[in-house]
């Protein structure tokens, strides 16, 4: 059997305070680059709308439930063993209305 592309989705999740821009990061536990901070996000589900996607891998990783996401990039990477199709989303986050919280704990 040849090995399978598989399908992520990141996260930016985006907020603006005094004029700057942040974004939300979580330190890596577990998959890909352990002990280094990354976005929200995981794999796409057969079947899944990439905006489906982003808004459960907040929800499950993060606690937040955020409804307005749009695409902002893909990337192609292959790498020696594995190969990812990364599919980027973009949401404003409003810290006024919503607390963020360690909602997996990989």
């Amino acid at each position: 059997m040849l090995p399978q592309v598989k399908v992520g989705v990141g996260c930016f999740v985006v907020r603006r305070v005094a004029g700057a821009t942040q974004f939300l990061l979580g330190e890596r536990h577990g998959g890909l680059s352990p002990g280094l901070w990354g976005l929200p996000g995981g794999h796409l589900e057969f079947g899944e709308q990439w905006s489906d996607c982003a808004q459960r891998e907040t929800h499950e990783e993060c606690g937040v439930n955020i409804a307005d996401w749009r695409h902002v990039a893909t990337t192609n990477d292959i790498f020696e063993n594995s190969h990812y199709v990364t599919v980027f989303m973009k949401a404003e986050f409003d810290a006024e209305r919503m607390r963020v919280k360690l909602a997996e704990p990989h």
